[in-house]
């Protein structure tokens, strides 16, 4: 390993060449500058100086004070000041300049010694310091990047599952403005009480067992509709390996829940009608193919209710000749809220006069719209003709929210003209066997 070398800044030769002799039996490099402008020159080039012994008077040009400053400007390294003056005003003319020590001189070379000895190991104690603040400072700076700047959900818990720092896009997707504003709230405060309970649940695993946890979480919230998340969860330690919380990333996955539920969705209306198709071949009877479809649509298209209803030109109202399912409300088709309004404000009306497949939520239960139940009924009105004449609807629903969408709406017509087909193709028998 090479040796440190020691600038000494002496404008007297013989102390000079003295200390420099000194510097050197300890294992030491000594370059003599023999004035503080020689002494910034040196420090500027190539050699590489680890420690600079600083007369502070000098004589003619600056002094070593000056010499000092502008050495410490440009480059790191530790400053020991040497005087021949032990007043208080030498002392303060070093004031405000970050030395190392300050040593009289002719006290002996074990004091100049240990003066060297000891500066170089404040100043990589200083060094250390430094480097761990840095260190700091970066991982604060990347901390705050990944908070301001992530799409994804970052946050971190205490143990009470309360928030204590959270991304920017986490405030944004409860409508705050400052995501410090999160700080002390729950999921409680934002969620309702079925994800928050849940997520509480889930943190509080976490905290007791020390084990991460990964999944996918519906998140559900009473202002807004249904989203899906990507959780990884994970406990959060103390310096000690203490657990004194969680942290966790959230990324919303909603549009990829909401292709694969159409994919889904998609397959459920194929089957349905594929399965309708081969029981017109088989029916031979209107009635038996009314049941037949609906028991395909609960079957294999998996919908809660499917019910297929005539009109009564005489009394202008829906009758109902088949159905399947179960009606979570206990309530019979006559006397739906739908039966009871006039058909030509209902949905099933408004197919009728259209002949076209009308879309609508079932509104059977008024509260269901402020409840996030499992019964909340997508529905399709879904018209069909017998020789030209609209005389009968397809009802279908479905737990899901939403789940009929402009998308489906050709599916459905197909399944309408096919039952009208079916009907026409049994009249046109029917006239032959007369």
């Amino acid at each position: 390993m090479s040796k440190k070398i020691i600038l000494l800044v002496e404008d007297e030769a013989i102390i000079a060449l003295a200390e420099a002799e000194a510097i050197r039996r300890s294992g030491y490099e000594a370059v003599i500058a023999k004035s503080g402008e020689d002494a910034i020159v040196i420090t500027r080039g190539d050699m590489a100086v680890s420690l600079v012994l600083m007369d502070i008077d000098l004589g003619n040009g600056i002094d070593g004070t000056e010499a000092a400053r502008r050495i410490l400007s440009e480059r790191d390294m530790p400053i020991v000041f040497l005087t021949s003056h032990s007043e208080r005003e030498m002392v303060d003319k070093v004031r405000g300049i970050t030395h190392y020590g300050y040593v009289i001189k002719n006290s002996g070379d074990f004091v100049l010694l240990s003066s060297i000895e000891m500066a170089f190991e404040l100043f990589e104690a200083l060094k250390q310091v430094k480097d761990k603040d840095a260190a700091l400072l970066q991982e604060q700076y990347l901390l705050h990047a990944l908070l301001s700047n992530s799409p994804d959900y970052v946050y971190f818990k205490d143990t009470e599952s309360r928030f204590i720092r959270a991304s920017k896009a986490l405030a944004r997707s409860f409508g705050v403005g400052d995501s410090s504003q999160l700080i002390g709230k729950t999921d409680f405060d934002f969620f309702t009480e079925e994800h928050a309970r849940q997520a509480y649940e889930d943190e509080q695993a976490i905290i007791l067992s020390g084990q991460p946890l990964s999944k996918e979480e519906k998140e559900t919230r009473n202002d807004r509709p249904d989203a899906w998340v990507l959780t990884d969860k994970l406990p959060l330690r103390d310096k000690n390996g203490n657990i004194i919380g969680t942290f966790g990333i959230s990324r919303d996955i909603t549009e990829r829940k909401q292709a694969e539920d159409r994919v889904e969705y998609n397959a459920r209306l194929y089957a349905t009608l594929s399965k309708i198709n081969r029981a017109i071949v088989h029916a031979k009877r209107r009635d038996e193919l009314f049941d037949m479809i609906c028991e395909i649509a609960v079957g294999a298209g998996k919908f809660r209710t499917a019910w297929i209803g005539l009109l009564d030109e005489a009394s202008v109202k829906i009758n109902t000749v088949a159905r399947a399912g179960q009606d979570n409300d206990g309530l019979q088709h006559n006397r739906d809220i739908y039966w009871e309004m006039p058909l030509s404000r209902s949905p099933i009306g408004a197919a009728l006069r259209t002949g076209k497949v009308i879309l609508y939520e079932d509104l059977t239960d008024p509260d269901r719209l402020k409840r996030h139940v499992a019964d909340y009924r997508s529905s399709a009105a879904i018209p069909f003709d017998m020789r030209g004449n609209h005389i009968g609807v397809l009802n279908i629903s479905a737990t899901e929210i939403g789940f009929f969408t402009q998308g489906e709406r050709s599916l459905l017509e197909e399944i309408g003209l096919d039952i009208s087909f079916a009907l026409d193709k049994m009249e046109l028998e029917n006239d032959k066997a007369c």
